[in-house]
């Protein structure tokens, strides 16, 4: 197995359900991190280990635009040795991800699929206690014990999470971590994984970051006085948020003209489909404009509105449902109503 695989694709027991979030903990309640812990991640190099999808000039010209927190560097996933790494004087950004397998009462299997970019720390000192304890002949089983102890050792500080293709979502419920491990940074398998989107969520986490401000993905919010402007301001949507979920097989597909027609028709503004590569091309050129950005983690969902020239989140939505695989139309329909009492409330 390759040494970058140890950090990616990995049997947690832990759940991390947020779009973004930057705080101590990343399920339950919103918990802030203790001082001396955000002290110490900024007095880190960032080691950022990213898809081969993106040029790696690419990835550098996003990184000067939008990181400031840390001095940071970039590694392919053939440099990514980290037992050679996390105990030197590094924070990782990396993709991760998880799945888990629940038998129902029925005799169902029901497999979740969790996939994400994670920031954080690696605490060294706890690594090595637990390492020395590892026992064993059975390589396989050694190699789960130790995956297990980097994972359940690091801190992590922000996230965001990756919204992956039903070609992505098939091969990781039939395939081993390392295959799996292999198409995340080798293939486009994320809907969400685009140059222009990438910059905008490094912005957030950068300026989160460095406010030391606690964001929970969970909570519902806006800003009324840019969520206003779509009353005369065009919101674009890119066009895999049109793509519908099937519930049972998890096939993703596309809806048709009607069904397109249907989601929309509580939505009372301006709105314009765009693809993702026009979608990337704005925001590198620094376009001033505003895009809904769509996520889906099993049967949960997140809405936001973004500013895509600042990375600023105007507006979050959080959808629970045990079977709700799609955006509906209520959820568009609540979109504009918030857009049109922000538009009410600056104008008395």
């Amino acid at each position: 197995m390759k040494n970058y695989c140890i950090a990616l694709l990995l049997l947690l027991s832990f759940a991390a359900h947020s779009q973004i979030s930057f705080g101590a903990r990343h399920v339950g309640k919103p918990v802030k991190l203790k001082k001396e812990d955000i002290a110490k991640f900024k007095a880190t190099t960032t080691i950022f280990v990213l898809s081969d999808i993106i040029d790696r000039v690419e990835y550098e010209k996003i990184l000067k635009e939008t990181w400031t927190v840390t001095p940071y560097k970039i590694i392919s996933k053939d440099e990514y040795n980290l037992f050679d790494m996390y105990r030197e004087n590094y924070s990782f950004g990396e993709l991760m991800g998880y799945k888990t397998m629940k038998q129902m009462k029925s005799g169902a299997v029901v497999t979740r699929l969790h996939t994400y970019f994670n920031v954080g720390v690696y605490d060294a000192e706890e690594i090595d206690k637990k390492l020395k304890k590892v026992k064993g002949k059975n390589p396989e089983k050694k190699k789960k014990k130790i995956n297990s102890i980097f994972m359940g050792n690091k801190k992590a500080i922000a996230k965001f999470y990756l919204f992956p293709t039903d070609e992505f979502v098939a091969e990781a419920l039939t395939e081993e971590r390392e295959i799996i491990a292999e198409s995340m940074y080798t293939k486009d398998v994320f809907f969400n994984y685009t140059t222009g989107m990438l910059k905008n969520y490094f912005q957030k986490t950068n300026d989160l970051i460095a406010a030391e401000e606690t964001y929970w993905m969970y909570e519902k919010d806006s800003n009324k006085e840019e969520l206003a402007s779509l009353t005369s301001n065009t919101l674009y949507i890119p066009d895999y948020i049109t793509k519908k979920t099937d519930a049972w097989s998890g096939g993703i597909f596309n809806r048709d003209n009607d069904e397109i027609k249907k989601l929309f028709k509580d939505y009372e503004h301006n709105y314009e489909f765009i693809t993702r590569e026009d979608l990337d091309t704005a925001i590198a050129n620094n376009k001033a404009f505003y895009y809904l950005r769509y996520i889906r983690v099993n049967a949960e969902r997140f809405a936001q509105v973004v500013n895509a020239k600042t990375g600023e989140v105007i507006y979050r939505d959080y959808f629970p449902g045990l079977f709700s695989y799609n955006l509906k139309a209520k959820n568009l329909g609540a979109l504009s109503k918030s857009i049109t009492r922000s538009k009410k409330k600056l104008a008395k």
